[in-house]
């Protein structure tokens, strides 16, 4: 689990105070995973959640400096934030090779790694208490604004 860790910590350019929040974040739904004393029951579900919340709060505060209409927001936030594009970003990040399958898993759905993207933004955000750090993660990986081109 350590060489997954480190993994994730070099594709996202974030060094965790909390390496169990990474173990937590790369845990499907279903998996069994524990760190230490905690137990990861739902897998990264609460963290995804939280994650998701981060996401679009980043996307507002970028969109916020600017003047585009809130129409450009709404845009973006569906954009960088969908399924589709958090399982793109995972997959070209490669993050997929670290996720946890549940028993008898093979290969990572787009629900899991779309999860999984969100779980690790929100590790973060719980690991750095920053919301430039977080800002930074998701430029990393190609969650901002400027990524659409």
């Amino acid at each position: 689990m350590a060489s997954a860790v480190q993994g994730v910590q070099n594709i996202i350019g974030y060094t965790f105070n909390d390496s169990d929040l990474v173990r937590e974040a790369i845990s499907a739904a279903g998996s069994i995973v524990a760190a230490g004393t905690r137990r990861f029951p739902n897998g990264n579900k609460r963290l995804a959640i939280l994650g998701d919340r981060v996401l679009q709060l980043a996307l507002a505060e970028e969109w916020y400096d600017g003047t585009e209409p809130r129409a450009t927001y709404d845009r973006i936030r569906q954009a960088v934030g969908s399924n589709n594009n958090l399982y793109s970003i995972g997959l070209a990040s490669n993050l997929d090779a670290f996720v946890n399958l549940a028993a008898g898993g093979r290969t990572v759905s787009p629900i899991t790694m779309a999860a999984t993207v969100e779980a690790i933004i929100g590790a973060v955000y719980l690991d750095a208490n920053d919301m430039d750090t977080v800002k930074a993660v998701m430029d990393t990986l190609g969650l901002t604004a400027a990524s659409l081109g």
